[in-house]
């Protein structure tokens, strides 16, 4: 396996900018070393491959020139069957020249892409909130797949030049005179090719940036779906999906224009040659300087020598193509997260005293002037369970996202046992948390399989246990497939209270020593609630339990009640204490921010 661009990175660094490869294709290299006899073996069966395709030249000049004027029966098998043997021989050298290199291309865009969507899982989330899911789709996606023409084009490079100096020698000494004649149109053909391509490169920059444009709409409307239909948004979204597209194909029709455009100037060159060459050469054949076969494989050189300076053409524009896709893709691999790890991390599988919130500040990356956590204070002592309650907006999600490192603080700091957070090791930490949320995700894929998440060296045994914990079993075992149901993408296949409850058999498996509960039963219906919540409340035992509270029933039975407003723990202190102190838990209350429900 390639060395992961990261390492070629660091390698870079050392070197002298002046010395460095200057273009993104050649980030390729890394990808591509661990096949270089591959693409070695492939790029030699160029020259055998020219030499065939040059062939059948010099046949018809001898076809013309002795087999006809001979008039023998018997010489003339002798040029379709040689004409059949070099086919034959072409088959296989063209196949294998191919097919080996179509085989380092695959391997390399799939090791491409998976490292690209590996890195970019390990990327702090922030970047997610940054870019759009639509762009980094396009990146993964789309920006890949530009790579295929680039890389392929490494034999065009080696096999066309070689079949046009073939053709170019055998040319050359059928009549040099007629040859020069001919090569009089090249330069104005470079300069032609060279101006396309330059120009082409603005718009495959803006292609590329507008495809992923139209990836994010797609994917902004098959996520929103049912928000869509509930406020008859189709006719909106058709128009957003259409304007993008619009614009994609704006760009696309411009650089088709200016690709095509080249091809008339090219076809009036080659006219103004074949016409050169039809007066100078008829002349030549009229005075007997020249045989009329010779004339006809040179019409036939000529021809075929305009193909490998079309083909560099197309090399050209697909190397701009892979080249703007490798500079989106590497910039993707130098983004790095911003969640730092300590150089040495602290292992640890438990904690003993508890969780504090140490004058902790926080702004969201995209929005760092725009403080959300203000001096937040507080510690939960192992087995407490303290519930934080506030107008939406608060500041209640982000003190969710930070115990589990989702985010880091931009001030104070958070400790587990009076140590930082950010001295653990993250995956350590993160196996002390288990959350349920109101927002359940859940992968489009079986029942069992998204249970297994919470833990995925768990049992079948332990599985069917945090199910029934969960109060799941009777609605799974109703369902046709049981466990290996598919329930769609986002359980999209299940009722809002399915969903939480197999969200919470996730929890159940997790074992975490930590619980965050976003409202885990706000989904359900009231004999559901009270069947889960016996089963939350036998879940929370000996466990420190954070909870964004929305209902009376919960906080009144937790041990701690934290009021925030604007960013900050403007209270502190349990449901019947706090109602008595009239402060603003009791406005909230009285204002109806916490249902009845009890």
């Amino acid at each position: 396996r390639p060395p992961h661009p990261c390492s070629c990175r660091n390698m870079h660094a050392s070197v002298p900018k002046s010395k460095r490869m200057s273009s993104p294709v050649f980030k390729l290299g890394p990808y591509l070393k661990p096949h270089w006899k591959t693409i070695a073996v492939s790029m030699s069966l160029a020259i055998p491959l020219s030499a065939l395709r040059a062939m059948p030249v010099p046949l018809v000049q001898r076809m013309i020139d002795e087999v006809l004027p001979s008039h023998e029966p018997r010489k003339l098998i002798y040029i379709p069957a040689g004409l059949i043997l070099i086919a034959f021989a072409n088959f296989f050298v063209r196949f294998f020249h191919y097919y080996l290199l179509k085989r380092v291309i695959t391997q390399v865009n799939l090791a491409v892409k998976n490292d690209l969507y590996a890195h970019i899982l390990g990327l702090s989330a922030d970047y997610f909130t940054e870019k759009s899911t639509g762009t980094l789709m396009s990146r993964v996606g789309a920006d890949t797949q530009y790579i295929d023409g680039g890389l392929a084009s490494l034999n065009t490079i080696v096999r066309e030049p070689i079949t046009f100096l073939f053709l170019f020698g055998y040319a050359f000494n059928l009549n040099w005179r007629l040859t020069l004649v001919t090569f009089a149109i090249f330069p104005p053909l470079i300069w032609i090719f060279a101006v396309t391509a330059r120009n082409l490169k603005r718009y495959i920059q803006r292609l590329t940036e507008e495809n992923a444009r139209v990836y994010s709409t797609m994917q902004e409307s098959f996520t929103g779906i049912r928000v869509i239909k509930a406020f008859q948004l189709e006719a909106y979204v058709r128009r957003h999906f259409r304007e993008r597209s619009n614009q994609f194909a704006r760009f696309l029709l411009k650089a088709a224009a200016l690709e095509e455009a080249a091809h008339p100037l090219v076809e009036f060159l080659t006219f103004l040659a074949i016409a050169a060459v039809v007066y100078i050469g008829g002349a030549q054949v009229f005075a007997g300087q020249m045989k009329a076969g010779d004339l006809f494989a040179f019409f036939l050189a000529f021809g075929l020598m305009m193909n490998p300076l079309r083909m560099v053409n197309d090399v050209n524009i697909k190397y701009h193509q892979t080249a703007t896709a490798c500079a989106r893709i590497f910039e993707i691999f130098e983004w790095k997260s911003r969640l730092h790890q300590s150089k040495a991390p602290i292992r640890i599988s438990e904690f003993y005293e508890g969780v504090s919130f140490d004058r902790v500040d926080f702004a969201y990356p995209d929005s760092p002037d725009r403080a959300v956590l203000k001096q937040v204070s507080f510690t939960m002592k192992r087995g407490q369970v303290v519930a934080l309650v506030g107008a939406s907006g608060a500041g209640k999600t982000s003190v969710v996202n930070l115990l589990p490192r989702i985010f880091d603080v931009t001030g104070g700091g958070i400790f587990i046992d009076a140590v930082d957070i950010r001295e653990l090791a993250l995956p350590d930490l993160r196996k002390l948390v288990a959350l349920v949320s109101q927002d359940v995700f859940l992968f489009n894929d079986t029942i069992y399989e998204n249970i297994r998440c919470g833990r995925l060296d768990a049992t079948e045994a332990e599985i069917h246990i945090a199910a029934r914990k969960a109060h799941a079993t009777d609605f799974i075992e109703r369902l046709p497939q049981g466990y290996e149901t598919v329930i769609g993408d986002r359980g999209q296949k299940l009722s809002g209270g399915e969903r939480q409850r197999v969200s919470i058999a996730r929890a159940f498996l997790r074992e975490a020593p930590i619980l965050v509960l976003d409202e885990a039963t706000s989904s359900l219906d009231t004999a559901s609630e009270r069947a889960v919540q016996d089963a939350l409340d036998e879940l929370m035992a000996n466990r420190t339990t954070l909870i964004i509270a929305h209902r009376l029933s919960t906080v009144r039975r937790c041990d701690r009640i934290l009021v925030m407003k604007d960013g900050r723990v403007v209270e502190s202190g349990r449901h019947d204490e706090l109602l008595a102190a009239r402060g603003e838990y009791a406005r909230f209350h009285a204002a109806g921010g916490l249902g009845a429900v009890g």
